[in-house]
């Protein structure tokens, strides 16, 4: 049962995701693969979390990161930790680069979705990108 965690710098951007999978047209599969969304306060963690803790918390939980964050600030940034820490067997990090755009439109919200479905489907074979991206 896939779950995924939403960044807190785009929980209602991940919310309207979670709204659309549950449409008509989407809930057969969300129910059929078991799929779940959660918020950082849903699983315990601190929305202050730097970005090594989230990474590491979703390697060991098996949850996959839906972020929109794309940064190597500092040596703690998602980037840098993705670049020193991820290994062949290490969940990919999901990012929405445009993520205001799930509001704008309905058919890229869709192509999000079908996105994420095609991640979810080959969950295999996505182990060890690194990073992947929406749509």
């Amino acid at each position: 049962m896939p779950v995924i965690l939403i960044d807190t710098n785009i929980e209602g951007h991940g919310a309207h995701i979670w709204m659309h999978m549950r449409t008509a047209t989407w809930q057969d599969l969300t129910d059929a693969l078991g799929v779940t969304m959660r918020q950082f306060c849903d699983v315990g963690l601190d929305a202050a979390s730097p970005d090594d803790v989230v990474w590491r918390f979703c390697q060991a939980e098996e949850f996959y990161l839906l972020t929109s964050n794309r940064n190597e600030e500092s040596d703690n940034s998602l980037e840098a930790t993705l670049r020193r820490e991820g290994t062949p067997t290490s969940l990919p990090v999901i990012t929405l680069p445009l993520p205001d755009r799930v509001f704008q439109s309905s058919s890229f919200c869709d192509r999000v979705v079908e996105k994420l479905f095609d991640y979810l489907l080959y969950a295999e074979n996505i182990r060890g990108a690194g990073r992947l991206y929406l749509p």
